[in-house]
């Protein structure tokens, strides 16, 4: 009879010790079944208890479906359930150990939101790695973008988080969409010692020089002179009637619908490349999270609760595949058995064509129940990629 190597139980028991390393106290029943539960969420790739129960096998097996589907419900509306802590405690782990590999300080930080259809509003910060991004603090809210999950004081809350879970060891560069333009946002951010390169809408007014006046007059920003095969930057300028000074960066024109204007406090020299990392480190993580992925957008008629610990255990996933797949990208040469094609050349240059999350599920897929040992990092070490 043929060992099986990385099956449910194996999995579960790696998560277990790791819960029990960075949260000790959490209660046995807990410790016993969410992490067969994320088990479940990456195998059926859903988010679904209905999927999930299926692949739940092992010490299931003998369990009927619906009892596990049941079960798994009361997990997500239990009230003792803390699952902003847990993944606080989980994210605290990941940064601590975080394996630096480039040797700027520059660690690139999007905030954005995302809307499961209009039942659910998620607002998510992320970070950087590779062309990709890892969740790292988030807040559910239910329905289209209520009120206070738009709120200033909540993007704030969300920024000082991120503030201090990173050491000096980091310099912090803040990415955003034109939709978090506010000057307090700017300053908050920028009086907690980070830098900024967010995107503004063009119908704001700047105090700037203007050579036929012969001196600074207000101007929208849409007036502002603008170049088809080069950015232009404009420095230490007033920005909205608050007289708020900062930088100003206008992308190129030539070949894209709109140029992006671009407020920043760093350099503006690098604030267009910095600003293009936005997409790809928060977009696809929301993508994983939905359609590419775990289907968080099928939850329609749950309580925001049940929305919460559900959405909690799928960071907890998108978060682990993503370490996974970081870690075969940069160790790939101890899976010399694993045939599947990460990158592609064109030019002599490797450019990826598997994300490092669905390397990572793909990775679990051949992991899972195999007949001969792949290693299936489980300890939430990330490296850098």
């Amino acid at each position: 009879m043929f060992k099986l190597y990385n099956t449910q139980v194996d999995f579960s028991t790696k998560i277990k010790y790791f819960f029990l390393n960075v949260f000790p106290s959490i209660r046995k029943t807990q410790l016993k079944f969410i992490p067969d539960v994320i088990f479940g969420i990456i195998d059926s790739e859903s988010s679904t208890a209905s999927d999930i129960a299926k692949k739940l096998k092992d010490n299931y097996s003998s369990v009927k479906l619906d009892s596990r589907i049941k079960r798994i419900k009361r997990l997500f509306t239990n009230k003792f359930l803390e699952p902003y802590l847990l993944f606080d405690l989980i994210i605290k782990f990941v940064i601590s150990h975080y394996k630096k590999k480039h040797f700027d300080k520059r660690v690139h930080i999007i905030f954005d939101h995302m809307f499961s259809h209009n039942n659910f509003t998620v607002f998510m910060i992320t970070m950087r790695i590779g062309k990709q991004g890892i969740p790292l603090w988030f807040r559910c809210f239910k329905g289209n973008a209520p009120s206070d999950s738009m709120a200033e004081s909540l993007i704030k809350d969300g920024i000082s988080y991120v503030s201090n879970l990173f050491s000096n060891d980091f310099d912090l560069v803040f990415l955003a969409d034109r939709w978090f333009n506010s000057s307090n946002l700017l300053k908050h951010i920028n009086d907690l010692g980070h830098t900024y390169c967010i995107r503004l809408k063009k119908n704001i007014k700047v105090f700037i020089y203007d050579k036929k006046e012969g001196h600074n007059v207000w101007k929208f920003l849409s007036d502002l002179k603008s170049y088809a095969r080069h950015s232009i930057s404009f420095n230490d300028i007033l920005l909205y009637d608050e007289q708020y000074k900062t930088n100003i960066v206008i992308s190129k024109y030539n070949n894209v619908n709109e140029p992006w204007i671009i407020v920043t406090n760093g350099d503006t020299k690098r604030a267009i490349k910095d600003y293009g990392y936005r997409f790809g480190a928060i977009e696809c993580v929301f993508k994983n999270q939905k359609s590419n992925g775990f289907h968080v957008e099928c939850t329609v008629n749950a309580s925001l609760e049940y929305f919460t610990s559900m959405y909690t255990l799928v960071c907890i996933a998108t978060l682990l595949l993503t370490i996974i797949g970081a870690y075969y990208s940069k160790n790939s040469n101890i899976y010399k058995g694993v045939t599947f094609t990460t990158h592609t050349t064109s030019n002599n240059s490797k450019i990826r064509i598997v994300s490092l999350f669905n390397t990572g599920l793909l990775l679990f897929n051949l992991a899972n129940k195999s007949e001969y040992y792949i290693r299936l990092p489980l300890d939430f070490i990330l490296y850098d990629i």
